[in-house]
């Protein structure tokens, strides 16, 4: 080889030597490409969130209380009723559990009277005088028998419908998550959520324990240990039993 091949062929390897790194990023890119993260479309057609979404809608729930004027009181049911309905509010219930009484109507004092029992029903349940509002609405002067009316806003999970199995699970080029995919599980969220609020916004933290929290410290700015101390019950030996 001639000292002019030898050159050109020392070139030629300088350049692919430079050329290299440039490559090796293009082919790293490349096949990042076919395996990165979701787009706003990856994630409508993968995730079960995004394709069987689970709407969440406000609901007034109500409960209507007889005020007939033969009546003295809440009867037995109504007592129940009442109780049943303020554990609803206290589970699901959002802003004021709200009280209507009739005006105008013939049995305005048998209602009055008996709000003083719904009044007491709702407090025996652990309903804050606060949390309640009293207010009266007008009805029709023939109505003899206006009913009182306890009513609470809340939230209601709808899921979507499932039983799309249009796919062929047998064969899919693309690699794709089928059409019914999570479809159940969304559904189930739907019905087991305590409260369809907290799929719209979650709850805030309950309060630390102020008073553990001033032990805790109290013991460190001593020195001494802030671990629970155990008793001579506590361990952690393997049951005998079956042995």
């Amino acid at each position: 080889m001639g000292t002019e091949d030898k050159m050109s062929h020392m070139l030629s390897i300088r350049v692919a030597l430079r050329m290299l790194p440039v490559a090796v990023v293009f082919a790293a890119s490349f096949a990042l490409s076919g395996c990165g993260g979701y787009n706003d479309a990856g994630l409508a057609n993968s995730e079960p969130e995004y394709r069987h979404p689970i709407a969440v809608d406000q609901d007034v729930q109500t409960l209507t209380v007889a005020a007939p004027r033969d009546k003295s009181g809440l009867s037995d049911e109504d007592r129940h009723a009442v109780a049943a309905f303020a554990t609803g509010y206290k589970d699901r219930g959002h802003g004021a559990l709200t009280v209507s009484t009739p005006s105008g109507s013939p049995n305005t004092t048998t209602a009055m009277n008996i709000l003083v029992d719904v009044r007491d029903a709702l407090a025996e349940k652990g309903i804050a005088p606060n949390a309640v509002n009293y207010t009266p609405y007008r009805a029709s002067a023939a109505n003899t028998d206006a009913p009182i009316i306890l009513s609470y806003k809340r939230y209601v999970a709808t899921p979507s419908a499932c039983g799309d199995w249009s796919s062929d699970y047998a064969d899919d080029p693309t690699n794709n998550t089928p059409p019914n995919f999570g479809c159940a599980s969304q559904n189930n969220l739907a019905v087991l959520v305590a409260d369809p609020a907290d799929l719209v916004t979650p709850r805030d933290s309950t309060p630390r324990d102020g008073a553990r929290s001033a032990v805790v410290l109290g013991k460190y700015r001593q020195g001494q240990i802030t671990a629970t101390e155990r008793s001579a019950n506590d361990s952690a030996a393997v049951s005998e039993v079956g042995k």
